[in-house]
Order: C-alpha cells, then sequence, then structure tokens
C-alpha cells in the first residue's frame, strides 16, 4: 500500500509498504525528482563513500546506516525507513548532496570506470567466525554486516586486528570503498 505523496521544492516521495514482509513496521522511500540527474551520476558516485557504480548503467547503489540507496536519474529508493519524518530527513539529505554536487561539479573528478565492489562476504571471510561476541555482536556473520552498514567498524574485532597484514586485499578494497580503515598498531 502506498501513502499519499509528499511534496518539497524540486522532489515528493511517498512511504510504501514492504511487500514480501508482511510482519514489518518499515517503509520504503520512493522520492520522485522534478529534475534528471542522469547527467550528476557520475560525479555523484564521485562523492559517495561506498557506492556502486558503473558507468552507463543509470544506477548508484550504496549502504548508508543501514538503508539500501538506489540513485536513478528520476528516482531515488531508500529501505527500512521507520516513518515519515525519517523519510523526508533521508530525503532531503539526499536533495541537498545532489545540489551540493551540482554546483561544484567543476572541481569533482567523475567515476567513469567501475571501483572494486565490496561484499559482506568479504569481510566474514577476514573474521575468525569464533563468535566470541569481543566486538558486541552474537556471531561473526552479524558483526560483517553491522561493519557492511558501516554501522561499527571493523577495529572492533581484536583477531582481526592481530592478523590484519593478512588481509590488506581487504583492506585496500574497504578504503576505496570509503570505509574507515583501522590504523597499524604503534
Amino acid at each position: 500500500m502506498d501513502h499519499t505523496p509528499e511534496m518539497r521544492q524540486g522532489y515528493s516521495f511517498r512511504l510504501v509498504n514492504i511487500d514480501c514482509l508482511r510482519t514489518s513496521t518499515d517503509f520504503n522511500v520512493v522520492m520522485e525528482l522534478e529534475e534528471s540527474i542522469e547527467d550528476l551520476l557520475p560525479y555523484l558516485a564521485a562523492t559517495l563513500p561506498g557506492c556502486s557504480y558503473v558507468h552507463g548503467s543509470g544506477v548508484i547503489d550504496l549502504m548508508d546506516t543501514g538503508h539500501i540507496v538506489g540513485i536513478y536519474p528520476e528516482r531515488i529508493t531508500i529501505t527500512s525507513v521507520r516513518n515519515s519524518e525519517e523519510a523526508a530527513l533521508l530525503c532531503r539529505t539526499y536533495f541537498e548532496k545532489i545540489q551540493q554536487v551540482r554546483a561544484a561539479r567543476e572541481s569533482i573528478q567523475p567515476v567513469y570506470k567501475t571501483r572494486p565492489t565490496l561484499t559482506l562476504l568479504d569481510i566474514l571471510k577476514a573474521l575468525p567466525r569464533t563468535n566470541c561476541g569481543a566486538c558486541e555482536s552474537p556471531t561473526c556473520t552479524a558483526f560483517a554486516a553491522r561493519v557492511f552498514r558501516r554501522e561499527a567498524p571493523l577495529a572492533r574485532c581484536p583477531a582481526f586486528l592481530e592478523n590484519r597484514s593478512r588481509h590488506r586485499n581487504l583492506l585496500q578494497k574497504m578504503a576505496s570503498a570509503g570505509y574507515a580503515i583501522p590504523c597499524d598498531p604503534p
């Protein structure tokens, strides 16, 4: 079931029930843009840490504090939103980001090539899989998911920190995706 669209200057948005999860109390957001941003996608991709973008595909995907965000030329979709207030805040934030990128376009190096993609499995493979709980998550899989969603730093896993030299490729991939990288011990 769709909710009534809310109009703003430059865009409108509506909350959409998550039909595949009947018991969910969260919504998805569909934000319709009044003006196409197709020409801005390579510039937005350059400024959004951790996004996935293939030039010419017409979509930028990213994780943003637990939300899956899809940025298309005429709309933006955002998952797992609690209410209209949170939706309004997220929509305003992304619309302001578009305005900032449009204004600073000349000083931004656009992305025209594919960046390495980071997956939750990449992170999980680097963890000890002992489910020790030192990271404050019940399992290594849960912790990997929190790191992937940018809800927890990888440095919270003491076992990873002890063996980080074995995971340079992961750390490079994470750095290129805009993740905070644990510092080398002194």
